[in-house]
């Protein structure tokens, strides 16, 4: 009977053991992409976009510029012959967060491709190859196409 009891003591310990592993395990991931979206929200220089694609089953529902410029004021300039700022066409109009402040400009789009853009451009010269890039996109043709309505 003793053999037995630690027979069956030996298997509720190892039960409960990788029980508190797992729990250990996923309270641990949790926390990381709690704290990953905190970082981001902490930087000062991540505007993220104002609106998502939901429409579309990307895993991220918005690209992402990656840009040495470091002011947001740069953005705050009129869009060609728009009442819109470069600012409100790259956030709203095309789905795209800012980040400012980069080693170099980069777009990354909702795959997760990423694709490199010109160094020390204007704002207004980057938005441009923006719009342009993200308009031979098959999701963003529609997107740069409704800019000139």
């Amino acid at each position: 009977m003793t053999m037995g009891f630690k027979k069956y003591h030996v298997h509720i310990c190892t039960a409960l053991f990788l029980a508190m592993g797992c729990f250990s395990c996923a309270q641990s991931e949790n926390d990381n992409d709690k704290s990953m979206a905190v970082k981001i929200d902490e930087y000062s220089d991540f505007f993220d976009a104002l609106r998502l694609r939901s429409d579309l089953r990307f895993e991220i529902q918005k690209r992402v510029l990656f840009t040495t410029i470091n002011d947001i004021e740069a953005f705050r300039q009129i869009y060609k012959d728009t009442e819109m700022t470069l600012e409100y066409v790259i956030r709203d109009r095309l789905h795209t967060a800012i980040f400012l402040n980069q080693k170099k400009n980069t777009l990354q789009s909702m795959d997760g491709s990423d694709f490199g853009l010109y160094r020390n451009q204007s704002a207004s010269e980057l938005t441009d190859q923006v719009v342009s890039l993200i308009g031979g996109m098959y999701y963003g043709a529609d997107e740069v196409e409704a800019l000139g309505q």
